[in-house]
């Protein structure tokens, strides 16, 4: 039934989804190629807003274009930052589908029985940030986690039907965030574009009068 629990109440994450690492990105992977290129998902492109759409990522040509496709994202992933000062959870959504997660990415792609958006809304909570922190390890600032970790980690999913209504929940509130950020920016454009306007007019003016 789809009210009923389809995962045990507490489970390691490693039981109910696939987790991998992305694929190593080097120097000369880096280095123009002929061929086709691939985006590629860094660190830098899981934000507040969501992860960044295709459009927006950097183009990678691969020696083996075959191992790098093995580690493409698919809508409703959920991403996490392997290494970085910052821990990071994005959720794939349909403008990134498709794209190429980087080795310091981390990719957990959910089971049957799991919805995507409810792992994103559990693992980016204030109650399972400090879970996933205590994981990442590291000499430095620079800090990293391991696929291997994140398997072990233990959850806690709701019945099916809640699953939905909290993935629904969580993908709104990223919509009505991203379109806020967005709306702020126009309005901060603007009111440069103002502001500048205002200042060079009124310098001319006062260029003018001086030469009058």
């Amino acid at each position: 039934m789809n009210g009923s629990p389809l995962i045990p109440s507490t489970t390691r994450l490693g039981d109910i989804a696939e987790v991998f690492a992305g694929v190593g990105v080097s120097r000369e992977d880096s280095l123009e190629r002929p061929g086709e290129k691939l985006p590629v998902i860094g660190v830098r492109h899981l934000q507040d807003t969501g992860v960044a759409p295709t459009a927006e990522l950097e183009l990678v040509g691969f020696a083996s274009p075959t191992r790098a496709l093995a580690n493409v994202v698919k809508m409703n992933d959920v991403l996490l930052t392997g290494r970085g000062t910052v821990l990071k959870v994005g959720l794939v959504g349909p403008e990134t589908d498709g794209a190429i997660a980087s080795g310091n990415i981390i990719v957990i792609r959910p089971g049957a029985g799991v919805v995507g958006g409810a792992l994103f809304a559990l693992l980016s909570s204030d109650a399972y940030r400090p879970k996933i922190e205590v994981l990442r390890r590291g000499a430095t600032t620079l800090l990293s986690l391991s696929a291997k970790d994140i398997k072990n980690l233990e959850v806690s999913l709701p019945t099916l039907d809640e699953q939905r209504r909290i993935a629904a929940f969580a993908i709104e509130a990223q919509v009505a965030y991203r379109t806020a950020i967005e709306a702020a920016e126009i309005r901060r454009s603007l009111a440069r574009a103002v502001m500048e306007a205002r200042l060079f007019v009124n310098q001319e003016n006062r260029e003018e009068r001086c030469l009058s």
